[in-house]
């Protein structure tokens, strides 16, 4: 059984911008430096067979890095992010929330880290934002990545594709 085959992602055009522009602002620190890899909550309301992102803020559990880095430790890691969805669920009463991250490269493919973390925890949803950058020409972006491994030997990956739409 598949989680994202059949359904659609959706986000208003405006917070599109908001999002990736503050991606943009969090992860480029200037020239001759290296870009950080900077983390948010992404939260969406279900529909029959579409989410629609409704508003993020930065994830402040976990600190900008100048690359990927391994949690110190899985079980908390997993733990948190929980704790902080069903949190996040009941405080904010959105349906969806994804955990995501920049990648400042424009890469968005999962990292080998990003593969590590959602085999450890077996099916998730993963968001890598492309932030925009004009000196790389880098244009913004916004991917998700559904993995799913409960049943199955090879886990089942499927990237989701967000559709911009205008509010």
């Amino acid at each position: 059984m598949s989680g994202a085959k059949d359904f659609r992602y959706l986000i208003p055009q405006r917070l599109f911008d908001e999002l990736t522009q503050k991606a943009a602002e969090e992860s480029f620190m200037g020239e001759g430096t290296k870009d950080y890899v900077v983390h948010f909550w992404v939260f969406a309301d279900r529909k029959e067979n579409f989410g629609i992102v409704n508003k993020f803020i930065l994830n402040t559990d976990l600190r900008k890095t100048k690359g990927h880095v391994k949690p110190r430790s899985w079980m908390r890691y997993k733990k948190s992010k929980i704790y902080n969805m069903r949190k996040f669920k009941q405080e904010l009463g959105v349906d969806i929330v994804w955990q995501a991250h920049t990648h400042p490269n424009g890469n968005e493919k999962l990292h080998a880290i990003d593969k590590r973390i959602l085999k450890y925890l077996s099916n998730g949803v993963m968001l890598i934002i492309i932030p925009p950058n004009e000196e790389k020409g880098q244009q913004a972006n916004l991917v998700g990545w559904y993995y799913d491994k409960r049943y199955t030997k090879k886990p089942i990956i499927e990237k989701m594709v967000f559709e911009i739409i205008s509010e």
